[in-house]
């Protein structure tokens, strides 16, 4: 056999990449939790820009009992027992709940375009509250759904929207207060609190 050229090499590790992805349901920021690896670090090796260095190989493959020879056998297609990984059943259990799994099942490129999306809902909130006059008036999050789907054909979740509304609250551009309580609990992205720019408080 000859010498596998950085190209080959660099083309099994992106493969072998997405097959525990897809055998394990796991995106690569997940896998990369798993792994105790950079997300970057696993990014960039997927789309082939950087190679990964054994022991970064090795983190990979030990949660999942690959073989570092078994990972760099082309012709061997892996098995990976997910029921008797309990610490892959806990992560994914956990990542779901946090939501972070919940488009996990589609194909790797809808998850890169899924990504971009959600880099354009950052964008968006962002312009709206630098840029705009939106939130001089008080608005709940399920009126903020409505108005972005109407006007920016952007849709969000309760709580995608109210995970990017944290960060404009904790920098202080936003502030927030709390309409009456209902009776039942409900998760903070669905409590009935008007958002509003920071200044508006001081008017009131």
């Amino acid at each position: 056999m000859g010498k596998i050229s950085d190209q080959q090499l660099a083309e099994i590790i992106s493969r072998r990449i997405l097959e525990i992805m897809n055998l394990t349901g796991l995106t690569i920021e997940s896998l990369a939790s798993l792994a105790n690896v950079s997300t970057s670090t696993i990014r960039s090796a997927y789309r082939k820009t950087s190679s990964l260095s054994v022991d970064s190989l090795s983190k990979i493959c030990l949660p999942f009992a690959i073989r570092l020879s078994d990972f760099f056998d082309p012709a061997l297609s892996l098995k990976i027992e997910v029921e008797k990984l309990p610490h892959l059943k806990y992560l994914k259990k956990r990542l779901t709940v946090n939501g972070e799994l919940r488009n996990s099942e589609l194909p790797i490129d809808e998850r890169i375009n899924r990504s971009e999306h959600h880099r354009r809902q950052r964008a968006l909130i962002a312009n709206i509250i630098l840029q705009s006059n939106y939130f001089e008036t008080p608005k709940t999050i399920d009126t903020m759904i409505r108005d972005f789907k109407k006007e920016y054909q952007m849709n969000f979740t309760p709580e995608r929207l109210y995970a990017l509304l944290l960060k404009h609250l904790g920098s202080g551009l936003l502030d927030k207060r709390a309409l009456p309580k209902l009776a039942q609990r409900m998760p903070a992205s669905k409590r009935p609190y008007l958002y509003f720019k920071k200044e508006l408080k001081k008017q009131e």
